[in-house]
């Protein structure tokens, strides 16, 4: 399974995979390879039992396995969204750092937990603060101010969950990009695990829909 995962187009598919199931002439198409190359790609996911295919009409739609092939893929983008919370995105000459492939539109009722950000509105959707403009969806980061320290706050109380909760993947709270680093959030504050201690980064102002 890991021999399967080490390859990084087989890894890229499973990523879009997180977003949903998909025929391999979708897949293809968003990652610009041949129809017949990235089926052989989904075989081998398939062998290890890393994906599923249900026939759908004439097209054979794939998706993720199960949950712990969710979990899997998920923990390793959170891993490396801890150094690198825009790593999904590009940057465009007028400072938009943008986020590819990238159907859902975000608004009111969307699903995704919306956050004052700024003078505008961005949504949470899996670990990344997006933000709709125009024609794409940027990537945003919770700036380090005085509002939102990145300090340590070791020695006084951390409310909204119980003494001992870690915080991380799975943990039951959203990530948030703040800074460099991911925070979680907690009854509209910022959390972030830091040794055997939780921080608190102050608060952000959920937009209630």
């Amino acid at each position: 399974m890991f021999a399967a995962l080490a390859d990084p187009a087989r890894l890229r598919l499973l990523v879009l995979l997180t977003h949903g199931e998909a025929s391999v002439s979708t897949l293809a198409a968003r990652q610009g390879e041949k129809v017949s190359t990235v089926s052989a790609r989904l075989q081998l996911l398939h062998a290890v039992r890393l994906v599923r295919r249900t026939r759908q009409g004439k097209s054979i739609l794939y998706a993720l396995a199960d949950d712990h092939v969710i979990a899997l893929v998920s923990s390793a983008i959170d891993h490396v969204c801890e150094d690198h919370p825009t790593h999904e995105a590009f940057e465009m000459s007028d400072g938009c750092k943008i986020h590819p492939d990238h159907p859902h539109q975000h608004g009111a009722g969307c699903g995704h937990t919306a956050i004052r950000h700024g003078d505008h509105v961005d949504y949470l959707h899996d670990g990344h603060l997006h933000h709709m403009h125009g024609d794409h969806v940027d990537e945003h980061v919770i700036e380090v101010s005085a509002t939102n320290p990145d300090g340590c706050t070791a020695g006084e109380p951390c409310t909204g969950h119980e003494a001992g909760h870690v915080h991380g993947p799975g943990c039951g709270h959203e990530a948030v990009p703040h800074g460099d680093h991911i925070d979680y959030l907690v009854d509209g504050r910022l959390h972030h695990p830091h040794g055997d201690h939780c921080d608190d980064h102050g608060p952000v102002e959920i937009v209630r829909g």
